[in-house]
């Protein structure tokens, strides 16, 4: 998708490494570097733990009760996602709305989050494009998976203090600069439907998932 190749662009940003690693059609499978931030071993894709994956930890030191406490670096994939990714550089002007203001977005909802992570994970694995089956061509992860996962988590546990600090800071660093609406009322459905929105943009990650999915 469009996102996925402009989050691409400036992935070494975030990232802080070679933006040449990024490009979608780059090597990455033996590039240690990347592939380690997630956890992933060739061959072994397909019984892949995303609660494994170091970036989403402090340090990329791999520890439960910290799960999710790197979230800048998922702030800003939403970020590029919805306020586009000029939005990372402060002084950058220009171009149409972004989807934060023409959906009138305040805050993030689950969904919203799990796309974050899935494409913080997808960027960094050595697949090339996202397959149409969800899952990976290259590194065997089923992104799906991962997705159903990670909502499930974050809509079990929304509640709970972490986690909601997590969510609290997140939505600090997203939603920095964009103008606050009136129409708070509205809000929660429009957000729901951006999320749905956003859902989809990853070739049916609910698809294989959606007869079993209650939540």
């Amino acid at each position: 998708s469009s996102f996925l190749n402009g989050l691409r662009t400036i992935a070494g940003g975030i990232f802080n490494m070679p933006n040449e690693y990024f490009v979608s059609k780059y090597n990455r499978t033996s590039l240690s570097q990347v592939t380690d931030l997630i956890g992933w071993e060739a061959g072994k894709g397909k019984v892949y733990d995303i609660f494994k994956a170091p970036i989403l930890y402090p340090d990329h030191v791999v520890n439960e009760k910290k799960c999710f406490k790197n979230w800048i670096v998922i702030a800003k994939v939403i970020k590029v996602a919805i306020c586009r990714k000029m939005s990372l550089y402060p002084k950058a002007r220009g171009g149409p709305p972004p989807y934060a203001k023409i959906w009138q977005l305040t805050s993030c909802t689950p969904g919203l989050i799990v796309f974050g992570v899935t494409s913080t994970i997808f960027i960094l694995s050595p697949d090339q494009e996202f397959s149409g089956d969800g899952v990976g061509a290259i590194s065997s992860i089923a992104y799906h998976s991962i997705f159903q996962t990670v909502k499930k988590f974050f809509v079990v546990k929304w509640t709970h203090q972490r986690i909601k600090s997590v969510v609290e800071q997140i939505n600090g660093y997203v939603f920095d600069g964009v103008v606050k609406t009136q129409r708070s009322d509205d809000t929660p459905c429009t957000v729901e439907h951006v999320t749905e929105s956003l859902d989809h943009v990853m070739a049916a990650l609910d698809a294989s998932d959606s007869d079993s999915d209650n939540g």
